[in-house]
């Protein structure tokens, strides 16, 4: 089994890398980044000679294909706008593969992907991913099901990479028709900074006040799970030091983009805060490194109306490689869904996400060999 792995030195990749190098079934791993000097340093940290590196650049589609075509299974871990790109990619050329984040176009290639007898699972991080199999099994514990709600609170720096500043301010974009809530049948487009909701997750995350994000969760779910629920709401939130950015950027209109001019040079504000942060060492500092992940759903169980709660936990980042905390929680679930694929515990061919494709007691008992513990508990209400 020759496993490749799209942007394995990068801050999710490399702990997506680590993991399936210590716990997966292959004769041979790719890392494939445009930093050759940190694949040699991986290469030398791992320490395993089936492990090689490549030097690539994901803009290059001749390379890309090259390299897929001549794996047996792609993890992907490149930004999310290669998502749809990879996948198809990898189900036109017959190969298996996952992916961190999903989007409807890359499930819209199931039945070729059917056809070709591989499987191809985007979606599969912390959220989404680890909350599409909490959901599942959320599901699996009612006779019925009204209502699903995700919480996550994502605690990282505000800008470790581009892609991740990206990602941040995406969220909350006035703009963005993804943004949605699911209720009886319908989507409907929700402002950023609404649905405000308190929640708490574990130490040292603790209560933390979320809001409706857009996440394909809240699509997904609907669609694939066995029993159908009437609603389902995601919610989110970054540390206080990103979501105080994040709402200056809101309230001054900042995303509106529109140039100005400052002393005879046209600038666009946008563009000016992508690059002021990325060059900030304050934007890649934060007190609390981790990711903490809640799923309440309520419906009957015994003829009574019950809610369901699953939490995570995890090590104390102090503990668990500090800023690796976060990219943890997201890196070992992609190289879990990897391994699934190869050992063939998955539900059939096509393109899925999580829920369609995994079993979630499975999948919580690898993520609990690596410390990320996942609990419930059902209370009536």
């Amino acid at each position: 089994m020759k496993v490749l792995i799209l942007g394995g030195v990068g801050a999710v990749g490399i702990e997506a890398s680590r993991d399936f190098i210590k716990y997966g079934e292959y004769s041979e791993v790719i890392i494939a980044d445009y930093r050759y000097d940190k694949i040699r340093e991986f290469i030398r940290e791992v320490r395993d000679s089936r492990v090689s590196g490549v030097k690539f650049n994901a803009d290059d589609i001749d390379q890309l294909k090259s390299l897929i075509k001549d794996s047996d299974l792609v993890i992907n871990a490149l930004p999310f706008r290669y998502d749809y790109i990879v996948t198809k990619y990898a189900v036109e050329l017959g190969v298996s593969g996952v992916d961190v984040a999903v989007e409807e176009e890359q499930l819209q290639l199931s039945e070729e992907a059917s056809k070709k007898s591989i499987v191809f699972v985007p979606g599969i991080g912390a959220t989404p991913g680890t909350t599409n199999l909490m959901a599942k099994k959320a599901v699996e514990l009612l006779e019925d099901i009204e209502s699903i709600e995700i919480y996550w609170a994502a605690f990282r720096s505000t800008a470790p990479s581009p892609g991740l500043l990206h990602v941040t301010i995406w969220e909350f974009d006035p703009k963005l028709e993804e943004r949605v809530i699911y209720e009886d049948g319908v989507f409907k487009k929700v402002p950023p900074f609404s649905g405000a909701k308190e929640i708490e997750f574990h130490d040292p995350i603790g209560k933390q006040t979320t809001y409706f994000v857009p996440h394909s969760e809240t699509w997904t779910l609907p669609k694939y799970l066995s029993k159908k629920p009437k609603r389902v709401y995601v919610r989110g939130t970054w540390p206080e030091e990103t979501m105080n950015l994040l709402k200056t950027l809101f309230y001054f209109n900042f995303y509106a983009n529109e140039p100005i001019e400052i002393n005879g040079s046209i600038i666009k504000p946008m563009e000016f805060i992508y690059k002021f942060l990325l060059s900030r060492p304050e934007a890649r500092r934060t007190k609390i490194w981790g990711y903490g992940l809640r799923v309440e759903a309520v419906g009957y169980k015994n003829g009574r109306k019950a809610r369901v709660i699953i939490t995570n936990r995890h090590p104390h980042y102090s503990k668990w490689g500090g800023s690796r905390a976060y990219f943890k929680c997201i890196g070992i679930p992609l190289s879990i869904g990897a391994q699934f694929i190869i050992e063939g515990k998955f539900k059939e061919y096509g393109v899925w996400p999580p829920e369609a494709a995994f079993e979630p007691d499975d999948f919580f008992s690898e993520l609990s060999k690596r410390g990320i513990e996942i609990r419930w508990h059902i209370e009536y209400i």
